[in-house]
């Protein structure tokens, strides 16, 4: 058994449109059109009208995402509170809480001539899509900005209704022109309610008397800076210490090399390998002996012993002048003259030539 609240919406330039609520025997709510059409006068109304008759008729068959299709192709063609009730209702039986939310609401705020009890029932349809969502009340401090949820705009302030979103991190921002954008963000809970203010920053007022600047003297006139003087702090102990302790390093090296290089030549000789010398004697194919393959290898091995002492020698040379001609000249730098003088010195059986160095 089902009963029926119907309501009476009242006609204007012609057209007549109207809704009724239905509750069917499941308890379940689903809406309706009476014997008047939603729809404007031809073009789009019509089209509206159309869609929304293959909606109804989808709905009472239980078959509500092709509902859903038809109410939204009339919704898009016609703003209507009683396509948006319908279209919420199939929303909500398809899960699409906000959506549902966003035209319940429209239903509930444009509706006229409708029953108290028909608003009832919409407003328990609201209640029941809340409990999925976040409702937000938004409180902008400026008139006429762009208010925006997760970067998509829900409306201009001030909006005087709710804005509802998906629970979780929400970020809100409201954009006007010449100013810097307010933002916020908000952790929301499913059928959380909660109210967030966007405050631009305040703008120093029009009139506001500007503090006079502090009068300067005229400018002294400027020296040109001086050149810097670099090293005038003398060479760097921590580089010098480096560069000998390297150098001895290096002549270590070779010195141990060249111990080496010796060693094998001497256990190449024929001293120590009687015969060692006739291994040359006749030509490469002696080498074939085991013998002689023993000799020409620690004769091999003393000749690149030697190059590599040779050369290590060479590289502790060059790092020993380099680390005295660091030392010598950053004395000199230091000091604003040379690190060796020469000064001319009388003495009673003739005369002589100073030297005095300094690092």
């Amino acid at each position: 058994m089902a009963g029926v609240l119907t309501t009476s919406v009242r006609r204007a330039a012609g057209a007549a449109l109207g809704a009724f609520f239905c509750a069917a025997t499941a308890g379940a709510v689903a809406l309706a059109q009476t014997g008047g059409e939603p729809g404007a006068p031809r073009d789009d109304g019509a089209l509206a009208a159309r869609s929304y008759k293959v909606g109804v008729a989808a709905a009472r068959e239980g078959r509500w995402p092709d509902a859903y299709a038809a109410y939204l192709e009339a919704w898009r063609l016609k703003r209507h509170f009683q396509i948006a009730a319908n279209l919420a209702r199939a929303e909500l039986k398809l899960g699409k809480h906000r959506d549902a939310a966003e035209h319940i609401a429209f239903f509930l705020r444009e509706a006229e001539g409708v029953s108290e009890p028909d608003r009832a029932l919409g407003r328990q349809m609201l209640d029941e899509a809340k409990a999925h969502l976040a409702t937000l009340k938004v409180v902008v401090s400026r008139a006429g900005a762009t208010v925006l949820v997760d970067g998509v705009p829900v409306g201009t302030s001030p909006l005087g209704r709710e804005v509802y979103v998906e629970p979780g991190e929400r970020r809100l921002e409201a954009r006007l022109q010449g100013e810097i954008p307010a933002q916020t963000s908000a952790a929301l809970a499913p059928g959380a309610s909660q109210e967030v203010e966007l405050r631009f920053a305040e703008r120093a007022a029009a009139g506001a008397v500007q503090p006079a600047a502090p009068r300067r003297s005229p400018a002294a006139p400027r020296r040109p800076p001086a050149a810097p003087d670099h090293g005038a702090s003398g060479p760097s102990t921590a580089l010098i210490a480096a560069g000998g302790a390297a150098t001895v390093l290096a002549a270590g090296t070779a010195v141990v090399l060249r111990v080496f290089a010796d060693r094998s030549a001497r256990s190449g000789s024929d001293a120590a390998v009687p015969g060692a010398d006739s291994c040359y004697s006749n030509g490469p194919p002696a080498l074939h002996y085991t013998r002689c393959l023993v000799v020409d290898e620690h004769r091999t091995e003393a000749v690149s012993l030697r190059n590599a002492s040779t050369g290590v020698f060479i590289a502790a040379g060059v790092l020993g002048a380099a680390t005295v001609g660091y030392a010598l000249y950053g004395s000199s730098r230091a000091g604003g003259g040379p690190a060796v003088t020469a000064v001319p010195v009388a003495l009673a059986p003739g005369a002589g030539v100073s030297l005095r160095a300094r690092w």
